[in-house]
Order: C-alpha cells, then structure tokens, then sequence
C-alpha cells in the first residue's frame, strides 16, 4: 500500500492545495499589511506541505521496515507461522459457525 493513497493524506493534502489557491487569490485584492499576511500564509502553507512529504516519506520507509521484517520471521518460523495461521483460521471457523 502507497502512503500517499490513503485517505487521511489525500485529504491533507486537499485542504493544502485549497489554501494555497486562497492565498493566491486573496493576494492581488489585499493591501499592503494583507499583502505580508499573505506571504506568511503561504511560507506556513510552503512549510506545512514539506512536512507532510517528509511525514510521508517516514511512514513508506517504516512501513517496508516492517513488511520486511514480518517476512524475516515467517521465514525463519515457517511452521510455527503456519500454526499461528491454523489457529486463527480455526477459531475465527468457530466463531463464524456458533453465530449461525
């Protein structure tokens, strides 16, 4: 799975754009101090944006971290693995069937 396709991201990065395109349209109808208010908003928009990207940039990084190490130990553990995988197939089995 891409970090950048889940959802809360999308969002965050949804509301990012919209608030850059504000920040562009409020910048030619401000005055002089709306003008520095302005180029505030969009160095903190600039900076939000960076670390997002580097937010994202850890999670991808982390999450293949960990895709590989559960890879490692099923390797390692092959039968134990597939124990485990027994046990939960059976009792989820169990609870499926006691429900019916």
């Amino acid at each position: 799975m891409n970090v950048e396709d889940s959802e809360p991201i999308r969002q965050l990065h949804k509301v990012l754009a919209e608030l850059e395109s504000l920040a562009r349209s409020t910048a030619g109808k401000a005055g002089d101090g709306g003008a520095d208010l302005v180029g505030q908003l969009k160095d903190a928009l600039a900076s939000a944006r960076s670390r997002l990207q580097e937010a994202e940039r850890t999670l991808q990084r982390e999450a293949v971290q960990g895709a590989r190490s559960a890879d490692e130990y099923v390797r390692e553990h092959t039968w134990m693995s597939i124990g485990i995988a027994a046990a939960v197939a059976f009792l989820l089995g169990a609870l499926t069937a006691r429900r019916e």
